[in-house]
């Protein structure tokens, strides 16, 4: 990759100069981005944003990165496209193709037209390139059926993830983008979710029969049934696929917040029904994580572990999504757990007001 220089600024220069050094700064910020886009999709590629304590590739962009919203889409459909198009991650790479032509191409090329359009964006200007790309748009017909993955980003699980397929025909499939950038723009899906935690969500919601999904609701819309090994503790969970077998971290996050069943015994909750309202109620029902603040999928988690000689008390509890709370139980301290306490503890203006 080659050095990126920018012209060093100076005032009351002649206009010919002043013209050469704007372009020569304007063609060093497209070089930037397009480095910025490649170590980003590099960080996407191998979920280097755990290893840096972040639950979510969205988190990390917008509290490491400062990213908004909008920032943090932008560069992932990139991310995800340069995955697509290996030809044109290629082409960006050595700089044969910039960053405003590559946008462009991808929103036409497939993997088997993806050099084709990379060599007419090398020859054409980006006018006449964009002008190349709407008529390209124009003339795709619409498919009578198109497959919609929905694939959940990789989990840490023991064995491979499952794939979930529905066939959408033309309407559906646009009916369904619209909805899904509509949730992301209201605010209502939560940071990082994924499109199957957006169809997930809906279901719930119309399980629990209201509008919102209402984070108030008594208690989980569904149950999972878990089954543990109490001697190598090995979990997995039972599905109509057959038993799907844990990660550590996964059943260890949902022995923290579950109704227990033993032989012999009465059931019995991790957590106390009232303690635990009590913690959902005091956090705002939203997940603490900064950054995260999702309204659903709520559990409740242990900030110091019971086999350490944490407790069940409220001061030791804080609400974690399902994403952020199986994180904190395979990256310890990742969530800064003290830190977390003190901003949800925090009186808010309604509560001081005696609400």
């Amino acid at each position: 990759m080659t050095a990126i220089s920018f012209p060093e600024f100076a005032p009351d220069l002649p206009a010919a100069r002043v013209d050469a050094s704007l372009r020569q700064a304007l063609g060093a910020c497209d070089r930037a981005r397009e480095c910025a886009l490649l170590w980003f999709a590099e960080v996407q590629r191998r979920q280097l944003y755990r290893a840096l304590g972040h639950a979510s590739l969205q988190l990390y962009a917008t509290q490491a990165l400062g990213f908004t919203d909008n920032r943090y889409w932008q560069f992932k459909r990139l991310a995800d496209d340069l995955d697509r198009l290996p030809a044109l991650r290629e082409a960006v790479e050595t700089g044969d193709l910039g960053w405003t032509k590559a946008q462009q191409v991808a929103r036409v090329a497939t993997a088997e037209t993806q050099t084709e359009w990379i060599g007419k964006a090398a020859s054409a200007g980006r006018r006449e390139l964009e002008r190349q790309v709407r008529l390209a748009r124009k003339r795709t017909p619409a498919a009578p059926a198109a497959q919609l993955a929905l694939d959940a980003p990789p989990r840490p699980v023991a064995d491979p993830p499952a794939t979930i397929s529905l066939r959408a025909d033309g309407v559906q499939l646009a009916r369904f983008e619209a909805l899904v950038e509509k949730a992301r723009r209201l605010g209502l899906a939560p940071a990082g979710a994924d499109r199957l935690d957006l169809v997930v969500a809906a279901l719930e919601s119309l399980v629990t029969g209201t509008a919102d999904a209402s984070p108030r609701a008594a208690g989980p819309a569904a149950q999972i049934i878990v089954h543990q090994c109490p001697a190598c503790e090995d979990a997995a969970v039972t599905t109509s696929r057959g038993e799907r077998k844990l990660a550590p971290a996964q059943a260890a996050a949902i022995a923290c917040d579950a109704r227990v069943q033993r032989p012999g015994r009465p059931n019995r909750a991790s957590i106390k029904p009232s303690v635990r309202a009590a913690v959902l109620a005091r956090d705002r029902h939203r997940c603490a994580t900064p950054g995260c603040r999702s309204t659903c999928f709520l559990e409740v988690h242990h900030i110091t572990p019971r086999r350490q000689g944490g407790s069940n008390r409220a001061d030791n509890l804080v609400t974690l999504c399902s994403r952020c709370h199986q994180f904190a139980h395979g990256h310890a301290g990742a969530l800064a757990p003290a830190q977390v306490l003190e901003q949800v503890l925090e009186p808010w203006p309604e509560a001081k007001a005696g609400s």
